[in-house]
């Protein structure tokens, strides 16, 4: 039986870190949890990327070394000029580069992944222009 590999985005990291929203804290830590037990859990360097910054823009880097060594591990792919591009173009076709990156996360995550997760409802707009199945949480 073939698992559906899952790309998550930072937000879900995020969640599953900070207790800001105990409902989310709960839902990330369970996906994560699964998919991980699954072997079915991929980041980006992308990902990784965001999630130190945003930890260490909340000065709490330091508290979270365990966390950064643990999900290092599933980081996969590069991030190179035509996966840059390929997102580019998508998300000049659909007038919506206010953040690039969630179209590079997209962009990752069709190559290497079936599904999507995420916290970030500005997802939904990419839905019709992807193959990837995208479910936004919460």
């Amino acid at each position: 039986m073939r698992h559906i590999v899952t790309f998550f985005d930072t937000n879900v990291l995020v969640y599953a870190t900070i207790d800001q929203d105990p409902a989310k804290l709960t839902l990330s830590e369970k996906w994560i949890e699964a998919a991980i037990t699954e072997g079915t859990f991929y980041l980006s360097p992308l990902v990784l990327n965001e999630y130190i910054f945003i930890l260490s823009k909340l000065k709490i880097l330091h508290h979270h070394e365990e966390d950064i060594t643990l999900y290092a591990q599933y980081v996969q792919g590069i991030l190179d000029r035509p996966l840059i591009l390929s997102a580019y173009a998508m998300c000049q076709k659909i007038n919506f580069c206010r953040n690039i990156n969630d179209a590079i996360h997209l962009k990752t995550a069709e190559i290497h992944c079936d599904k999507l997760v995420t916290f970030d409802r500005d997802f939904k707009r990419f839905i019709p222009h992807t193959p990837l199945e995208i479910d936004i949480l919460g």
